[in-house]
């Protein structure tokens, strides 16, 4: 027994901090209705115990009056000499079924969504080349069009180049 080193004297082993108590110890140094629970819930597990041997016992007593081995006859578990029913006319056994993916639908529906995002961005990417190019082709028509004579006079061979242009647009709608 270990003992306390201040006092000189043996110490209590239920008191230390790191001893082991059986779980018996444990219930009898509570009060009376924590031990009547713990008796109360063996005794519920040893009668479902007891109820579940006596069903097998009954269970395999029916099976050797019926003339099958218990476990085996009604079952759907195969002995080694039956062929399995599942083979294909070439001979392979069929693909095995994957469980199904719980998850399934929210995966595809993040994947299509996903897709829809990088849709509008190549959209919106192609849009902004379309505008950037309407934008230099105007500047390029705006410079064309404000080009003057030495006394202030607009090229007349721009602008009716230009209405020739808007003409042929139109004609071509």
């Amino acid at each position: 027994m270990p003992k306390n080193y201040q006092t000189n004297e043996p110490e209590n082993p239920r008191r230390t901090a790191n001893s082991v108590i059986s779980l018996t110890q444990f219930a009898h140094s509570k009060s009376k209705g924590t031990r009547r629970a713990i008796e109360n819930y063996k005794q519920k597990k040893q009668t479902k115990f007891n109820r579940k041997a006596g069903l097998l016992r009954e269970y395999k007593k029916v099976m050797k009056s019926e003339g099958f081995e218990a476990g085996r006859g009604a079952s759907r578990k195969r002995t080694g000499d039956e062929e399995p029913k599942d083979i294909n006319e070439e001979g392979s056994r069929p693909k095995r079924r994957h469980k199904s993916d719980p998850f399934a639908k929210a995966k595809l529906k993040a994947i299509q969504n996903k897709e829809a995002i990088l849709n509008k961005k190549l959209e919106h990417q192609e849009k902004l080349k379309q505008t950037e190019l309407n934008g230099k082709k105007k500047k390029i028509k705006a410079k064309h069009l404000a080009k003057r004579t030495r006394k202030g006079q607009p090229i007349m061979k721009n602008v009716i180049g230009d209405m020739l242009d808007k003409i042929k647009a139109d004609v071509g709608k």
